[in-house]
This record gives C-alpha cells, structure tokens and sequence, in this order.
C-alpha cells in the first residue's frame, strides 16, 4: 500500500467558548483568541492515515473570568451545568494538552499537526490558550496543515472531484460536517470535537485517493523550511486565495521577505509591474493595491507550479511567455523589495495609530510570552503542585505583564489562594472588564445576555425536535450570567467555589 504522507500526523479539534469577536470596532476581521478551549480531541495517525492509540478526548470546566457565547453552547449542546462538573478545570486541561504535545513532538520530530480549519482558528485560539496559562504558545509549529486547504485546493483544480453546498453567494462552502454528508463521509455528532477529528481523518484520505498525483504537492507545505524552499526556488508559482467565498488560483511571483520571518510579499502576474517599477514610493502604495500578496509559509499556504496557470482566468489570456516575462521583472527585485519595506513600515504606524487603547490588555499578544524572561521561573510554577506553591512563585515575576496573568489564572483556579489585595484587584478588573457595557475585545455579560435573547426570539419561532433541550440550556445561561454580574458588582464579595461547588451554589 502506498504511504499517503512521510511523516505520523495529530489530526486534533477544538470546541471553544464562541466564535470570536472583532478587537476593536476598526478591525478586519474577528479573532477567536480570546475564546476559552472547552474540549480538546486529538489522534496520531501512522504514514497511512491509521489511527494509532496515541489519542486524547478531554473537556474543562469555564473560567470566571471568561464570558462564553451562548450560541456556543447551543452548538455543542453542552449546557453550562454539565461544563461546570467537567473533570478538569481549565489549567488542568491546558497543562494536559502542553504536555500531551510535546511528548509526542519528542517521539516525532517532524510530527504534523492537522485538522480542519485550525490555521485561522484552533491554532489560534490553543497559542493563546497557552500563552494565558503561562506556557509557551506556539507548541504547534513548524510542521501543520490544514483539511479545509486540502479541500479547498481539490476543488481549485477540480471543482468535480468533491461536492460542495452552496453559500447563499452562490459560492462554495467548505464547513466539515456537509463535506461529509455530500461525499459519504462519517459523521458521528457535529461540533464534537473527538468526532470531527475522526471525520477530518476521513475527509484527508477522501482528498488524497481523488487527485493522487497533486497530493505530494498539495501536502509539502505543511512543512514551512519546504514552503520558503518553494517560493524561493520559483520564479512564478501559483498560489490559492479565497475572498468571501470565492475560491481561485493566482499566479504569483515573491519579491522579497517581509519584515514577519517567513511572510513573503508576491505580485500577481495578471499585472503589468512595469508602472511599479517606475513609481515612487507614495506613488507605489497607490498602484500596489489588490495587486500584492502575503504569502505565509508556517499556514500551510497551497502553492502548485506555474504552468498551471494558463488553465485559469485571467492568465490563460495573458500567456505563458508574457507571465514568464512579467515574473522575470518581479523575482527578487530590489526596487520592488525596497518600495514594499517602505510600504510596510508606513501601514505598521498607521496600524498602531488606528488601534484602540482601551483594547490592549496584558493577555492580547502571545509573542509576548519570549520577552517575560525568567522561564526557570516559569518551569517551576508549573512543576508546583499546590495553587499556594503556584502562587508564591508567581510572586517572583518580574514581568507585570506575566504576574498579572498569573494572577487572573489562580483567580479562576483557586481564588482563596489569592491575598486580600491581590483578589480585590482581580475582582475589579473583571468587573470593568466584564461588566460595564462597553467595548472590548471579547464577550462581556451585557453581550451574552443580549445574545440569549436573540436566540431565545429564533428558537420560541422554530419547530425544531431539540427545541425544549436548546431553551433549557439558554435558561440556565442567562442564570449563570445574572449570578455572575451579581457577584462582580458586590465591592466586598468573596472567593467564588469552583467546579460542582460552584454549581451547587448556583443552582441549587
């Protein structure tokens, strides 16, 4: 039998706390750093994508300090009591995952971690997950891939080859559990994360056994030293973008490396780089829109030869000899590589201009985890067993930014733990934070209980069978939040129990 990949495979899922949020009101896009993992499934493969009994399935019980999305417990059908008896508390379960991780990096060093959609969102909310744990967040790099890249590149080449429903665009939709359903996949219960790890699985061998012959190509990248050996050794290439659905090839050509190790600035070949060639450099950042782009390598970017793109539009229009000519200007220019730095050092002053104060708060940079410093000290509160031990260490961090999350972890942990000053402090922060209504960059009370009332008004008017189950979890939701605003606001409350406690308390 033929190996499908040279190395052994995580195939590894997230449930989470919500969706994510925009940071602030200026923002692009949302971002799901801020959520809270809730379940965590992972299996090793061997070389032909067999599961071994390398596994893990584990849920957590919700911090304090984080507001989950209700729609998040609606999807998982996970109710907030039933969370709140999980085994493990959140360190607990974060601690597992690290160390989980990092055995089997150590029994493989070339160990890829995949799943589906996990680039743009597990990945991004495990390394924050990490990092407000006080671990190091990037335990997943250099080596991952992504099933939604897979797909999406299988349908690029061939849009027969997998079926797909249809966003209300028009466009194709890629979400796992209808690529299931359509190509006789198994699915066991969506939005669990054990059997979407399973169902990814499937998915990867149903990709590799349609287009055999591109799979070594399409799977390369997952290896980021390959990807940069890749878009250094091409002078053109093509690479797969998506754009609000719409999913296509472009024909790219790398210009230089930017100032983000491992981000490359391109150039699409459907244009004439003459003009940008010839421009300053305030002329320049006018011409370059939508022609440029960012091609990450560690995201396990799609990047296939550059004789396919004639078989794409624009390109079959322009030609092999006129793109072969354009990406000869383009290829590691030094004009071109001085114009863009420029560019780049203008749009980061204006990002840092734009972004809102009131949104930066010690957890929101996990890169900033190599400048605490002190990682002896670090290793040593982990090795501690007691939250008293964990706590005394956390003392001697020099860093504020590294104490003040390790106290806001051991108010969640263990609040007791805390002294009377270090515990008010907490409790006040998270009342500002979680309480007043206001803008932040993640789910506060006011938010979920406004959310809670939009999904109570969607479901009163379905006649869906789960309909009493849904309203039931929603109920005791929005009893949670009111206990919580409740104890936020009181100026003399005390340590919160935790867990079952905690439960008992609420409900009764």
């Amino acid at each position: 039998m033929n190996k499908f990949i040279s190395n052994k495979q995580v195939f590894w899922d997230l449930e989470t706390s919500g969706a994510g949020k925009k940071e602030h009101p200026k923002a692009f896009a949302t971002t799901p750093k801020w959520e809270q993992i809730m379940q965590i499934a992972a299996v090793v493969v061997d070389e032909n994508l067999q599961p071994t009994n390398q596994n893990m399935n584990e849920f957590c019980r919700p911090r304090t300090s984080i507001i989950a999305q209700p729609g998040a417990l609606l999807t998982t059908q996970q109710g907030i009591r039933e969370s709140l008896q999980a085994k493990h508390s959140s360190y607990e379960l974060i601690s597992m995952i690290n160390n989980q991780f990092d055995e089997w990096k150590k029994e493989n060093d070339e160990l890829i971690f995949i799943g589906h959609n996990i680039i743009s969102f597990d990945s991004t909310v495990l390394e924050y997950n990490l990092f407000n744990n006080l671990y190091f967040p990037y335990i997943d790099r250099k080596n991952r891939g992504d099933t939604l890249n897979l797909a999406r590149a299988l349908y690029a080449i061939n849009s027969s080859s997998i079926k797909t429903p249809l966003t209300a665009k028009g466009n194709p939709s890629f979400r796992l559990e209808k690529l299931a359903e359509l190509n006789n996949l198994p699915v066991e219960f969506a939005h669990d994360a054990y059997s979407d790890v399973k169902t990814s699985i499937a998915l990867t061998k149903f990709i590799h056994d349609s287009d055999p012959e591109s799979w070594e190509q399409l799977t390369m990248t997952m290896n980021k030293d390959k990807a940069i050996e890749f878009i250094n050794n091409n002078k053109g290439f093509c690479y797969l973008t998506t754009f609000a659905g719409r999913i296509k090839l472009e024909a790219l050509s790398m210009v230089c490396e930017s100032s983000y190790s491992g981000w490359f600035n391109a150039f699409n070949l459907a244009y004439d780089p003459k003009p940008l060639l010839e421009a300053n450099i305030e002329e320049f950042k006018t011409l370059i829109k939508k022609k440029n782009r960012y091609v990450i390598t560690n995201q396990h970017p799609i990047l296939l030869s550059g004789k396919l793109a004639t078989n794409y539009e624009p390109y079959d229009e322009i030609g092999a000899d006129l793109l072969n000519e354009r990406a000869k200007m383009v290829f590691k220019n030094k004009l071109l590589a001085d114009k863009f730095k420029h560019m780049e050092i203008d749009r980061q002053l204006e990002k840092d201009d734009t972004s809102s104060q009131d949104n930066i708060f010690p957890e929101s940079k996990a890169n900033q985890f190599t400048q605490f410093g002190q990682q002896d000290i670090l290793s040593q509160f982990h090795e501690k067993h007691s939250w008293k031990d964990k706590y005394k260490i956390a003392l001697t961090l020099r860093d504020p930014r590294a104490q003040f999350i390790a106290k806001r972890l051991i108010f969640d942990e263990s609040p007791s733990t805390l002294s009377e000053d270090d515990f008010k402090l907490m409790h006040r922060e998270l009342h500002d934070r979680l309480v007043i209504n206001q803008e932040r960059p993640f789910t506060t009370i006011p938010e979920a209980m406004h959310q809670i009332d939009d999904e109570f008004e969607k479901i009163e008017s379905s006649e869906t069978d789960d309909k009493e189950q849904k309203l039931k979890i929603l109920n005791d939701y929005n009893t949670y939040l009111i206990f919580l605003e409740s104890y936020f606001k009181d100026k003399n409350a005390k340590p919160l129990k935790t867990g079952p406690e905690l439960m008992k308390q609420i409900f009764g």
